[in-house]
């Protein structure tokens, strides 16, 4: 046995076709997929050849006979394919693998000079351009066609194209063209094929290292007449990749045959499983975009279409109303046009049916060249030289799925009538009648340049497949004849002679739009690029889906513009983050209503670029001044409260006054799970999203009220909750909070700045647009979500694996995280002995869930994973690495009474002397294990999780919000904005949200509930010998009663307080001396660190049961309006700032660090109010609370798929209507009762999701108002 032969290659036991295996590059692929042990089918259409190639690798190679098996057959012919299949399946048994090899090198010619018949033919060429096409596309589709019924699930096709079917390639056209074709074809394969588990792919082989390829350069080189080399060195310019060379240093230089057999061995094996679709560039990195295209978005303007003295020849095919309508149009607009058809036939029919000789009618075969000289020779003769040319396919949109017996939307079940006809047709065709055309422009020079358009038909219905070839072709045809007819021109002209002329073409595609103004919209863009010829650079001119009906006004613009038409009229519109979005599309709308805007953002660059584009809609729409009514702001960052104030003075300075201030800008957030967030990460999405909308409001709201109008629109989201509604937003909860926070606000402000000035909220769901679908290298939406819960996913295994071992057996995390940094996933479930049963079951999970192909298989974390897991673990309290969570330079703490940390021990008895002591707290008091910051062993390589992984999750997100939308569509931006525009029109509304977000529904909110009855006693019970941790400072009357209940009646171990200042604690301890002295009451004042107070409070007195958290601070008692225009005693920016750190804030913190304490029940306080409270307190207690429920909501879904799973609920102390709160000391005493119950009910041990997943889901997230 061979040493080939022994080896277990990529491709045992796969039968494999490859066309063309006895080649130049096949016969590298025919080895490299012998040794890596594959069963070879060789084919070819000379069989003494094969059998001669055979013989050699049997005895060179030493290969087994049976693994080598030559079929003899011509490719480009079906019945010849058909039996040589049969014979390959009756030796093989299989076919795994088909490389679609084999092709010619095609007539090496200029277009003008390529052999149309057989007497066209000249050495060294043998092949005229319809043999060229039958041996470069028509094998490939053949051999698809007949291997892919005998194809299993997992079986793979390979087509070889080149490189050269996307650049220019001078002389090369009949080559180059059916490679373009075979693109197309490949990729419309593998979307039909795919259904049935078969992967498609395509290798795209650059200039290959030999001695041909440096003969076909300087043969091309001297066909172009320039300098030996230029070629060559052409394509090495666009060439990224350097790669050592003979002498062992870097150069530039052409890949080797061995690169494309590498990756065509690769794509043939398993290791390829998750690619179809794809393109392998085999190039050292060319430079070569995918297609040349752009977008006709507009309708051209009328005006500006006029022939003079110009003939256009329609050369059509038998799509005989479309030709009609076309030259028509094209004489409306001054034009002489002449109406060439393929056949007497179609000719016949179109004489019969005009009513007039007002058009030349003739006859034109691109397979016959004496029909197309005679053609061409009478439309000289009659209307003069055609100036311009626009070919039609040859046959109409339903012709190929009416002569098809078989499947006419699949090209891989086409019928050999249907690709016969299509290939000569079409695709020999149109470069038969190119030549042509050039052949007669060279013997009759045209005064101006001829402009060609290739025509697409339109929507044919069945996903246009064979428009789809055609279009690659042509594409192809166009980008070659360019450069062909270029460098021919200029060659000539440096000669002295004229008898060749550059020529501009391009190509039209219709087909991407299916509406009735399809081919209005076409028709009149083939008059406007022929009568003015416009110089774009791109080849495919495509249309866009949706055409907006024309107006008139200076340009066509959408209907919908006209409704706009001074529905604003000379309001003055601030908008932030109006470069783009939401925000770009309301400030262009604004502008189309007559509003003169000021668009702020931080990109000058894409700023200045939207300013441009509706400054050009502004004076299309017939606005006069429109380059003032549109200004801009650049480098304005809404997190920065001096931009925002330069935003403000240069509005006013610009416009006099402010109508509509639009808070829109802000940011995505930090997209991390509360129990992960960064706490500076948390603060600035509130100030960018929160604190910033009350900054503008606070700066324009004294001018909207002096001047008696105003309105003020905060752009929230569907996701900040809806009226007394929060909607869970995990791994987003400062963006949800935010959101929230803007929503709450508009409620809370209403009141006060009415009746001059109104202020509402606009809350969309997810919107389609570049931010949903992602712009340059930043994701979509859809798509970071993927990720993050891939990677939440991973690092919540990874925590509730190491904890649940530390649990089980005593081992301390610092001992254990050598295991885990080690990340190595098969190392951990191999081992025995020393790894803990929960990291092994963890790991094993992992291997089975994971994609095979990613490094989140084999390896446990990435960087970022690992630096979250760290940070969990120190925040949990596990670990201590840093400086973070130690006490600031000049902070200390004080453990009161001074006796509380003895008496925390139990084997120590209680001392009741009273006093007090002054302690920093240091690393020494916490349970947690110093040791340097771990480092990976192992780097995965990224990105970690395969882009197939995080599509699945994006998928799962897409398709759950679709689910949830009543229009089962997400709105577009621009819709949004529209609906915005409107909803800004009526004066009857403020203090509301707007939703204009596709019907959507969230699957989960939490409403605000009632306090109804008590806790039951079993659960009240299980407060026995709890610590329990109050938080506060500002509420000593409820903090005082819960001490008492919770120590005199539930008989808790202790009451751990924790105050800001040491002066609260002594005056709450002092009304319960019994209890302080007994060492069962004692008080950390944190002086404002609150994490590291409640490090200290679990390192001294132990881990807690129930956690009441409390603001340390009142609500500021100020106004929110001016009183007689005096605005000095308002509510300052500051001081709102300070209101969202101290009522928001300090709950996210105190969430954070209780979120990871098992055995914790965390209950969150909003502030109370009374009777006697101000209409302003009252306000500001409803906007924390309402703000504050989207992180209790968001927090409580997360807290379900995170150990240790605590629950988390809200207790409110402020009821929606003023009315209802209490108005004296009984009332207020019967609220404090219930604010206990509500307290005790909230928080009592709860199920954990593994004990019940309903009681656990709808136990956690509430707020209950008492």
């Amino acid at each position: 046995m061979s040493q080939q032969e022994g080896r277990q290659g990529r491709l045992n036991g796969k039968v494999a076709i490859i066309t063309g295996g006895a080649g130049n590059i096949g016969e590298i692929i025919t080895r490299c997929y012998l040794a890596e042990g594959a069963t070879v089918v060789i084919t070819g259409r000379t069989e003494a050849k094969l059998e001669q190639y055979r013989h050699r690798l049997i005895e060179g190679e030493q290969i087994s006979p049976e693994r080598i098996i030559t079929v003899a057959f011509d490719g480009s012919n079906m019945q010849q394919v058909r039996m040589g299949i049969d014979t390959i399946i009756a030796k093989a048994g299989r076919i795994d693998i088909l490389v679609n090899n084999a092709g010619t090198a095609g007539p090496r010619r200029r277009l003008i000079d390529v052999p149309i018949q057989p007497n066209d033919l000249r050495s060294p060429d043998t092949e005229t351009l319809s043999q060229a096409v039958g041996n470069l596309l028509s094998i490939t589709w053949n051999m698809t066609r007949a291997v892919a019924p005998h194809m299993q699930p997992g079986s793979s096709i390979v087509n070889v194209s080149t490189i050269f079917s996307r650049t220019d390639y001078y002389g090369r056209i009949p080559y180059v063209v059916p490679k373009a074709a075979l693109n197309a074809l490949s990729e419309q394969c593998a979307r039909e094929l795919g259904a049935q588990g078969i992967r498609v792919n395509t290798i795209y082989p650059g200039p290959i290292d030999s001695e041909r390829i440096r003969t076909v350069f300087k043969s091309m080189d001297e066909l172009k007449g320039i300098p030996d080399g230029t070629t060559a060195n052409g394509f090495f310019d666009i060439m990224r990749l350097s790669r050592t060379g003979s002498t062992g240093e870097l150069e530039k230089g052409f890949p080797k045959p061995v690169d494309v057999a590498d990756s065509v061995v690769f794509l043939g094996s398993d290791e390829a499983a998750a690619y179809s679709g794809h393109i392998f560039e085999v190039t050292n990195g060319m430079d070569v975009p995918v297609e040349s295209r752009t977008t006709l978005v507009a309708w051209p303007e009328r005006r500006n279409i006029q022939f003079v003295d110009e003939v256009v020849l329609i050369c059509a095919g038998d799509q005989i109303d479309d030709s009609l309508h076309l030259a028509q149009t094209l004489k409306t607009y001054g034009a002489k046009v002449a109406l060439a058809f393929r056949d007497g036939t179609t000719l016949d029919a179109v004489e019969e049916s005009m009513d007039s000789q007002e058009l030349l009618l003739c006859c034109l075969s691109p397979h016959d060249p004496s029909s197309v000289g005679i053609a061409l020779d009478r439309v000289r003769a009659t209307c003069g030289d055609p100036n311009h040319v626009v070919v039609l396919p040859a046959h109409n949109i339903s012709h190929y799925h009416t002569v098809s017996s078989k499947n006419s939307a699949h090209l891989t079940e086409a019928d050999d009538t249907s690709i016969s006809q299509f290939l000569e047709d079409e695709i020999t065709g149109v470069m038969s009648l190119a030549s042509q055309l050039m052949r007669h422009w060279q013997n009759r020079p045209p005064v101006q340049t001829p402009h060609i358009i290739f025509a697409s038909n339109g929507d044919d219905g069945h996903n246009n497949v064979y428009a789809k070839v055609l279009s690659a072709a042509l594409e192809q045809l166009v980008r070659v004849w360019r450069h062909e007819s270029t460098l021919d021109a200029a060659r000539h002209a440096s000669n002295g002679t004229q008898t060749s002329t550059a020529i501009r073409a391009h190509q039209l595609i219709r087909y991407t739009n299916d509406g009735d103004k399809s081919r209005d919209y076409a028709h009149m863009w083939i008059a406007d690029l022929l009568a003015n010829q416009r110089d774009i650079e791109e080849i495919n001119l495509v249309l866009p889906k949706q055409i907006a009906p024309m107006r008139g006004a200076h340009r066509s613009l959408p209907d919908w513009a006209e409704n706009l038409y001074n529905l604003h009229r000379d309001k003055v519109a601030l908008v932030t983050g109006g470069s783009s979005g939401i925000g770009g599309e309301i400030g262009r709308l604004l502008a189309l209503s007559g509003a003169y805007v000021m668009l702020a953002a931080r990109g000058a660059d894409q700023l200045n670029e939207a300013r441009e584009a509706i400054v050009r809609e502004v004076h299309d729409a017939g606005y006069p001044n429109a380059e003032k009514r549109v200004r801009v702001i650049a480098n304005c960052d809404v997190a920065d409260s001096k931009d925002l104030e330069r935003l403000a003075e240069y509005t006013i300075e610009t416009f006099g006054h402010v109508d509509y201030l639009f808070n829109n800008a802000g940011i995505s957030g930090a997209e991390e799970m509360v129990i992960d967030m960064p706490l500076e990460s948390w603060r600035h999405t509130l100030q960018a999203n929160l604190i910033s909308n009350y900054t503008l409001i606070r700066k324009l709201a004294p001018l909207m009220k002096a001047q008696e109008r105003g309105y003020i629109l905060n752009v929230s989201s569907y996701f900040g909750g809806e009226k007394y509604v929060a909607i869970p937003y995990p791994n987003r909860s400062d963006y949800a909070v935010s959101k929230a926070g803007q929503r709450a606000m508009v409620e809370t402000l209403a009141r006060f700045l009415g009746p001059q000035v109104q202020i509402n909220a606009l809350a969309p769901g997810p919107v389609e647009g570049d931010r949903l679908r992602g712009t340059g290298e930043r994701p979509g939406l859809f798509a970071r979500r993927g990720r993050l819960i891939l990677q939440n996913k991973r690092l919540n295994e990874l925590y509730a694996a190491i904890v649940e071992a530390h649990s089980s057996t005593g081992r301390s995390i610092a001992d254990m995280l050598p295991l885990i940094f080690a990340n190595d996933v098969m190392m951990l479930m191999r081992s025995v002995g020393d790894i803990p049963d929960s990291l092994q079951r963890m790991a094993a999970t992992i291997w089975e869930r994971s994609d095979p192909s990613g490094s989140s298989r084999m390896y446990l974390m990435n960087e970022k994973i690992a630096q979250k897991l760290i940070r969990r673990l120190e925040t949990s309290g596990y670990l201590h690495y840093s400086q973070e969570n130690n006490a600031k330079e000049g902070v200390t703490m004080e453990i009161l009474p001074k006796e509380a940390v003895a008496v925390a021990t139990p084997s120590s008895p209680p001392d009741t002397t009273s006093g007090r002591r002054t302690e920093t707290i240091s690393e020494q008091s916490f349970t947690t294990t110093s040791i340097p910051i771990p480092q990976l062993t192992n780097i995965p390589t990224e990105p970690f999780f395969t882009f197939e992984q995080i599509e699945r999750e994006a998928q799962k997100v897409h398709k759950g919000i679709i689910g949830m939308l009543y229009l089962q569509r997400m709105p577009t931006e621009l819709e949004v904005a529209k609906a915005t525009i409107y909803y800004l029109a009526d004066h009857n509304v403020s203090g509301e949200t707007f939703h204009p977000s596709g019907g959507l529904r969230f699957e989960r909110t939490v409403t605000e509930g009632e306090l109804f009855g008590k806790g039951r006693p079993e659960r009240i019970a299980r407060f026995r010998d709890n610590v329990v941790y109050l938080i506060g400072e500002h509420m000593q009357k409820h903090l005082i009663r819960l001490t008492q209940v919770y120590l005199d009646d539930l008989n808790a171990k202790r009451v751990v307080l924790l105050t800001e200042t040491a002066e609260a604690a002594d005056a709450i301890m002092a009304t319960m001396p019994a209890h302080r002295d007994s060492g069962r009451l004692c008080a950390i004042a944190t002086n404002g660190n609150i994490e590291q107070g409640i490090d200290a409070a679990r390192a001294t007195f132990g881990s807690p049961g129930p956690v009441i958290s409390m603001p340390f601070r009142s609500i500021p008692q100020r106004a929110l309006v001016a009183k007689d225009g005096d605005w000095s005693d308002v509510l300052s920016e500051q001081e709102f700032s300070d209101l969202v750190e101290d009522q928001i804030t300090h709950h996210f913190r105190v969430t954070q660090k209780i979120s990871l304490m098992d055995g914790a029940q965390l209950v969150l306080i909003t502030p109370e109010t009374t009777a006697r409270s101000t209409e302003e307190e009252f306000a500001l207690a409803n906007f924390v609370k309402t703000t504050l429920h989207a992180l209790t909501a968001t927090v409580g879904a997360e807290s379900e798929r995170t150990m240790p799973h605590v629950p988390v609920n809200q207790v409110d102390l402020t009821r929606r209507a003023r009315s209802e709160e209490p108005r004296n000391a009984v009332e207020e005493e019967e609220e404090l009762i219930r604010f206990v119950h509500a307290v005790l009910l909230t928080s009592a041990p709860l199920p954990k999701p593994s004990d019940s997943r309903y009681r656990a889901r709808i136990y956690r997230g509430n707020a209950i108002t008492v």
